[in-house]
């Protein structure tokens, strides 16, 4: 990223923040007739309006070279508040600085592309430290709520947002999908909240809805409307202390002795077009990249292949993009996936089949081109198999 674009994304920020100092207490869609301003929120805004200021200039005499300084100088958020919340997230942070560090090692792939499009949006950098709270950038993560991926999508929410999750493919776990879902539905909140990002964060974990009602409470009452004044559910009151004191730690991670994984301010992965369904033992062979490393870059993948219907991309080590595109683009379609036979018995269905052979009933339908009712003794199936299985065995319902 060129000292001449940090400037600019800088400025971006600096401009967007500045829309909020016109109309501070705007903080939802129906508070337009509320102008009320107190002290404590103006001096906020006017000392994250000096900051930016202050991490223009900056970003416009340093070269930044790895990540941790890009973060640094895109934090968009007071993280110096007097609050016991913060404080005590903040000290524990302080004594066990072990964490923060193995998390940044399990960020290292894929830290860039998030920050990168966080100040595309221009968004302040705290954005992507959400990921550390959510999941510790685990893109494997699931809650008791079946809450998955980085961001922690809950079904009808990542639905909502168009994240399939079928057999083949989980899009709450595929980084790309994922934070472009997340980073919408943290711009159509902060709209909502008229740029108030402590209420934006607290919807993203609350609810949009849990917000507005607790600030039509306070409002009602003729209290303040701040996140702090809120009465709002006990995770949601730490949640947003969690994310600032983490911030604040990322900050001032020389002071307090914690070492964060070394990340250079250049992407990590480049996505490559597949033109259709990869064996992913294959893609890797092509790439010269292990496969673990394939599906860490790919975790949205549930099997052993991409899934049928797409998306038609993987994502790649920068260094080996090219080399893995060339090789697809030479890949005859009969080698991208391998297929065993099976030969029809009497009984057979293909929902019995499915499930014997750890596929889908679409699958094996769309492969044969035949209908449910086509079955017939005698009958030779073709069943996708993973490349390194030497015969078609049933397996269990776990990823390929």
């Amino acid at each position: 990223m060129t000292k001449q674009r940090l400037s600019t994304l800088a400025l971006t920020c600096a401009l967007v923040l500045s829309g909020c100092s016109s109309a501070p207490q705007q903080t939802h869609t129906q508070l337009h007739q509320h102008d009320r301003l107190d002290k404590h929120s103006a001096l906020l805004i006017q000392a994250r309006m000096a900051r930016f200021a202050h991490l223009q200039q900056q970003s416009e005499e340093d070269e930044i070279s790895d990540l941790w300084s890009l973060t640094r100088t895109h934090l968009g958020l007071e993280l110096d508040l007097n609050d016991l919340r913060i404080e005590q997230h903040f000290a524990w942070l302080a004594k066990h600085p072990q964490h923060l560090t193995n998390v940044s090692e399990q960020a290292l792939p894929y830290y860039y592309y998030v920050l990168d499009q966080v100040i595309e949006r221009g968004m302040p950098a705290e954005v992507a430290l959400l990921p550390v709270i959510e999941s510790g950038y685990n893109p494997y993560a699931l809650s008791p709520s079946n809450a998955a991926g980085p961001w922690q999508f809950i079904p009808g929410t990542a639905k909502h947002f168009g994240l399939e999750n079928n057999w083949w493919y989980d899009a709450r776990r595929d980084i790309v999908a994922s934070t472009d879902a997340a980073l919408t539905y943290l711009s159509q909140l902060n709209e909502q909240f008229g740029g108030d990002w402590l209420l934006t964060l607290a919807a993203y974990n609350a609810g949009g809805g849990t917000v507005s009602r607790a600030i039509e409470y306070n409002q009602a009452r003729n209290l303040p409307i701040d996140f702090w004044s809120l009465n709002l559910p006990q995770q949601t009151m730490n949640y947003v202390p969690k994310l600032l004191a983490t911030a604040r730690m990322i900050r001032d991670a020389e002071d307090y002795g914690l070492e964060l994984a070394d990340i250079p301010a250049e992407p990590y992965f480049a996505e490559v077009e597949t033109g259709g369904q990869v064996d992913l033992k294959q893609a890797a062979e092509l790439a010269e990249i292990d496969l673990d490393e394939l599906k860490q870059l790919n975790p949205g993948f549930s099997r052993w292949a991409t899934a049928p219907e797409g998306p038609h991309r993987l994502l790649v080590p920068v260094e080996q993009a090219e080399q893995l595109q060339q090789a697809l683009e030479s890949l005859p379609d009969e080698e991208r996936v391998n297929f065993a036979s099976y030969t029809i018995k009497s009984g057979d269905t293909l929902g019995a089949l499915a499930r014997r052979f750890n596929t889908t009933v679409q699958v094996l339908q769309t492969t044969n081109r035949i209908q449910p009712h086509q079955l017939r003794v005698g009958q030779t199936l073709l069943v996708p198999a993973a490349s390194d299985r030497i015969a078609l065995k049933p397996s269990g319902s776990g990823p390929g």
